[in-house]
């Protein structure tokens, strides 16, 4: 029985505004590019930077999306109601998957993570393909994913509240019904 091709990579990638390339985790999107995940500190850049490919290859440069553009991107998506239940649920997924990074990112981690970008590209299949310039559902939930998994890096708990600021700031932008009932740790 062959080995199955692994879902995601680790390699180096260009970056916008790094001179050379950084180490990342790489996962592709089933609507074509790839997120990425940056593994370590390199020059400026800190590890936990979140980049998007328009296509899949270590040479095209990774832009890390700002946070305007995917607040843009959630709001304009949470005009439909059934989707903004859907992405809600997504992003709280997707929080609590990268809550299960810490202390390691090991691969049952990088599984949840996965399955989270999944049921994302699962909801494109059912819709049209986004404007010109706009991302795709599987590229903004997982963008938000990453920058969950960043964040649970950067400020841990119990000293610092992690992805949950994250995950509360982006459920307002969506209008969720009650923000607040993410993962907040005890105390």
């Amino acid at each position: 029985m062959a080995a199955a091709a692994s879902p995601y990579a680790v390699r180096r990638q260009a970056v916008t505004g790094a001179a050379g390339t950084v180490l990342v985790a790489v996962f592709p999107l089933e609507g074509g590019g790839a997120a990425c995940l940056q593994l370590q500190d390199e020059g400026a850049l800190r590890r936990g930077g979140v980049y998007l490919l328009a296509e899949d290859d270590p040479a095209a440069p990774g832009v890390a999306p700002r946070f305007e553009e995917l607040f843009g991107e959630l709001a304009a998506k949470a005009r439909d109601p059934r989707l903004r239940a859907a992405l809600e649920r997504l992003l709280r997924e997707g929080q609590a998957a990268a809550v299960a990074t810490r202390p390691r990112l090991d691969p049952p981690a990088l599984e949840r993570l996965l399955a989270v970008g999944r049921a994302a590209a699962r909801l494109d299949r059912r819709r049209a393909r986004p404007a010109p310039g706009a991302l795709s559902i599987e590229a903004t939930v997982v963008a938000c994913t990453l920058i969950f998994v960043s964040e649970e890096e950067r400020y841990p708990p119990p000293r610092w509240r992690g992805s949950l600021v994250a995950l509360e700031t982006l459920l307002e932008v969506l209008g969720a019904s009650n923000p607040s009932r993410g993962n907040a740790p005890p105390g």
